[in-house]
This record gives C-alpha cells, structure tokens and sequence, in this order.
C-alpha cells in the first residue's frame, strides 16, 4: 500500500504560517528548515492568509476590528484622521512603507498632499486588513 500525499502547515511559535507544502507524511518532517519551525497536517480548506496554528490545531483568522474615524480628509496638515480599536501588537504599514507595531490601539494621520494613502494591518490572529483614506485637497 503506498503512503497518500496530505497537506501540511509549516508554523512559528506565534502560530504564524510560513508555508504550506503538500507531500508524504514520511516527509513532512523534512520540510522544516529551522529549529523554531513545527509542522501539522490539515484537511480544512485553509491558507496562510486565513488561518494560524493556535494549540496545535488550524484555526481561522478573526476579522480585526478596527474603526476609522474617516475614510476623507482635507490635505492641509492639520485635518487628521484616526483609526483605533487596534488590538496591541498589530503591525501596521504606513503608506510610505515603515511599519510600526501598535501598542496603544490607534493610529493618527495627517497630511498635507492631496492623494490615496492605504494603511495595512497584520498580526495572527487577525485576517489581514487595509483602511484607505483619501486626501482632499484644500479650498
């Protein structure tokens, strides 16, 4: 009898999914590249960008529940635009690319150039999730 090919999650220890590979079951021990990496096998329909590993078993990601207190606002410097209810310790990404990691729940922008500006929230074990403010500019 020949062995069946299964799906596996390679994790780190915050659950986090770095890869998800298919093969034997004799392998899949040998798709760990680090000795932080662990591996468990899965049959739910499941990706990295929807689940995370919590207590050794796949889970689905919850939505982050963020609030924006604007999706507009004025390009003059001062109009500001908050979005809180970030649960401590998401990464978010600026629109000109740092990142930071929150740890008092909210975020404050300004700016004074016109434009679309696109924030990007990550953190297991939260889906993935973007708020988009646009840039008005003043009269």
């Amino acid at each position: 009898m020949s062995e069946a090919l299964n799906r596996f999650a390679i994790y780190e220890p915050s659950g986090t999914i770095i890869r998800i590979v298919t093969c034997l079951d004799s392998w899949a021990s040998g798709q760990i590249t680090t000795e932080l990496e662990s591996v468990i096998s899965f049959s739910v329909d499941g990706n990295d960008s929807t689940h995370w590993v919590s207590d050794n078993v796949l889970t689905a990601k919850q939505a982050m529940p963020l609030i924006s207190s604007s999706t507009a606002l004025t390009a003059n410097g001062t109009d500001e635009a908050t979005i809180s209810n970030i649960p401590e310790g998401v990464q978010v990404e600026w629109p000109d690319g740092q990142t930071d990691i929150v740890t008092d729940g909210e975020i404050r922008f300004s700016v004074d150039l016109p434009g679309t500006y696109t924030f990007r929230f990550t953190a297991v074990p939260y889906l993935d999730q973007e708020v988009v403010i646009e840039a008005i500019a003043a009269t």
